[in-house]
C-alpha cells in the first residue's frame, strides 16, 4: 500500500474509532496513565496493520487491538513475571476506602462546580489539566497574575466549602 494512501486510511479509522477505542481502554485500565500509554500503543498497532482498517471487519480488529494495547500496557507496568513491585503495594487501597474517596471525589467536583467560572477553569486547568499559569491566562485571556489569583481564591474557598465535610487535604 502506497504511504499516502496508508496515511488517509489511517486518518479514516482514526477519526471513525477512537470513540471505540477511547472507550474500550478506559473500561479494561481505570486509570490516567495506563489509559495513555495503552492508546499510544492502540494507534500504533493500528499505524502497523493499516490495510486491515479498510473492511467491515474493521471494528473488530479495533477493539481486538485495544485489548492486546491494555495488555501490554499492564505487562509494563507489572512486570513480565506478574508481580506487582513493592513501591506499588502502598498505592492499593482497600475497596472501603476507595467508597471514601469517591464520595470525596463528588464532593469535590459539587464545590468546584459551584465556583465561579473563571476560577473554577483556572483551578481545572492549572492541577487536573496540569498547566502552566501562562497558559491558564491565555485561555482565560487574563495575565498571568490575574490567573494565580483565580486559582488561589478558588482553593481558599474550597478550603472553606470542604472544611464543613471534614475532607482532609492531600
Amino acid at each position: 500500500m502506497k504511504y499516502s494512501r496508508r496515511v488517509e486510511v489511517f486518518r479514516q479509522a482514526k477519526a471513525e474509532y477512537t470513540g471505540l477505542l477511547a472507550s474500550v481502554l478506559w473500561k479494561l485500565t481505570g486509570d490516567r496513565e495506563l489509559f495513555t500509554e495503552a492508546l499510544q500503543y492502540a494507534l500504533l498497532e493500528m499505524w502497523r496493520h493499516v490495510e486491515k482498517l479498510n473492511g467491515k471487519r474493521a471494528a473488530a480488529y479495533i477493539y481486538r487491538i485495544a485489548l492486546t494495547a491494555n495488555s501490554r500496557a499492564w505487562r509494563n507496568r507489572i512486570g513480565k513475571d506478574g508481580q506487582i513491585g513493592q513501591d506499588q503495594i502502598s498505592t492499593y487501597k482497600e475497596p472501603c476506602e476507595n467508597i471514601g474517596d469517591a464520595e470525596s471525589a463528588i464532593r469535590l467536583r459539587r464545590a468546584i462546580a459551584q465556583l465561579p467560572t473563571k476560577q473554577a477553569r483556572a483551578l481545572v486547568m492549572r492541577y487536573i489539566d496540569q498547566r502552566d499559569y501562562r497558559a491558564v491566562a491565555d485561555k482565560l485571556n487574563c495575565t498571568e497574575d490575574t490567573a494565580r489569583s483565580h486559582v488561589s481564591k478558588a482553593i481558599a474557598a474550597l478550603r472553606e466549602k470542604l472544611a464543613r465535610f471534614n475532607i482532609s487535604e492531600s
